[in-house]
């Protein structure tokens, strides 16, 4: 399993997509049949199985292939990344199928930078235990003690206890201060599901979108970006009514980080992806040195790993200062200290006024961030 999920799924619907696989192992129809149902109960898709895989969230899509590599049972298992957009439901379950998995003789190879999972711990979500652990730097592979894993993860030390500041509803807000408001919402809804609950948001503020897989919260970045538009309500920024904007216009004030970093890196280079019209050549470069991504200045963006390549567009929406700035899961792939030289950027940006709206299912972050949250629920569409 690769980290780039998407380009390891080849069917159009969630149920066919396990059929295709194990049609591949010529088993029965009638074990295909069971197996079948199986995953995509074990995990959780069972009210999405006929769904048109476009339509599932990032969460969801790396539930449905890991569904589809773990009803075989391989003697190796080779997983990249493989937590990296789960919630913590999702993460509780694959840590139990792997330790059963183990259990029963596989091997599994990891390749994992929130190393707090596989240690032990007290929450109640179970570490995965390492037999050996092995360390990348440049490209020299060296074998470490994997008692010590947690030293080399100090960015991400104490999240499966994350101490979450309360969540604020937008009418408990206090809107008698000199703060402005930059966005607000009313009724915001999309695709026939019922409404979000109303935004009012200032300047300066840290806003974590949160919930489980598939509750919505990369649709409402999307719609608080411009790129879809409401079936139903209102979205206000800087005070005007947004229904007449277009994606560019809106742009001007709004900056959105994707969470395929893919579809939004065009240049030629790192540096020009940095440096755009109207950016300072001063400013670039700091940016580039902020992001740990100056050595690389000149190589093409395609030739970056996910993890730099989700620097460098951050650093692009960054370089040019709009007012808000969404971030739909580019925390992922980063190891401690890109992902403490990142979220240093992020507290530069409001520290200075800007608005930060992300969604995250990594606890460390928001333990450094100390975001206000709004918590995202599940929708069902009017029967």
């Amino acid at each position: 399993m690769l980290i780039a999920v998407e380009t390891q799924l080849f069917t159009d619907q969630v149920w066919e997509e396990v059929v295709f696989g194990l049609e591949n192992w010529n088993l029965p129809p009638g074990e295909i049949q069971s197996l079948t149902q199986a995953a995509v109960t074990d995990f959780d898709l069972i009210d999405q199985q006929d769904w048109p895989i476009r339509q599932l969230s990032a969460g969801q899509k790396q539930r449905l292939l890991l569904a589809c590599l773990l009803t075989r049972h391989p003697d190796i298992l080779l997983l990249d990344e493989p937590f990296a957009f789960l919630d913590s439901a999702g993460v509780h379950l694959l840590l139990q199928l792997l330790q059963n998995r183990v259990q029963q003789g596989q091997a599994v190879l990891l390749i994992e930078h929130r190393l707090e999972l596989l240690q032990e711990t007290d929450s109640n979500i179970p570490a995965l235990k390492s037999d050996r652990a092995y360390r990348m730097d440049n490209g020299c592979v060296t074998p470490i003690d994997p008692s010590d894993l947690q030293a080399l993860a100090p960015a991400t030390k104490n999240v499966q206890s994350p101490t979450y500041p309360p969540s604020t509803s937008a009418s408990a807000l206090d809107l008698t201060s000199d703060i402005p408001i930059v966005l607000q919402t009313q009724q915001l809804s999309w695709g026939g599901y019922p409404p979000f609950p109303d935004l009012k948001i200032l300047a300066g503020d840290i806003i974590l979108l949160r919930g489980e897989n598939g509750c919505g919260k990369t649709t409402l970045l999307k719609l608080l970006s411009g790129l879809l538009k409401p079936s139903t309500g209102q979205l206000m920024i800087l005070g005007q009514d947004t229904a007449r904007q277009n994606p560019v216009q809106m742009s001007q004030t709004v900056g959105f980080v994707l969470q395929n970093p893919n579809h939004q890196l065009f240049a030629e280079s790192v540096k020009a992806e940095i440096m755009q019209p109207g950016v300072a050549p001063a400013k670039a470069q700091q940016l580039l040195e902020k992001l740990n991504l100056n050595a690389r200045a000149d190589q093409h963006p395609q030739a970056l790993s996910q993890g730099q390549k989700r620097r460098l567009a951050l650093g692009a929406v960054i370089a040019r200062q709009p007012h808000i700035c969404l971030l739909d899961e580019i925390m992922v792939g980063q190891d401690a200290t890109s992902l403490a030289l990142m979220l240093g950027v992020l507290k530069t940006f409001t520290a200075k006024g800007g608005t930060l709206i992300f969604t995250s299912h990594n606890p460390g972050v928001a333990n450094v961030l100390q975001p206000r949250i709004i918590p995202l629920s599940k929708r069902a569409l009017p029967a």
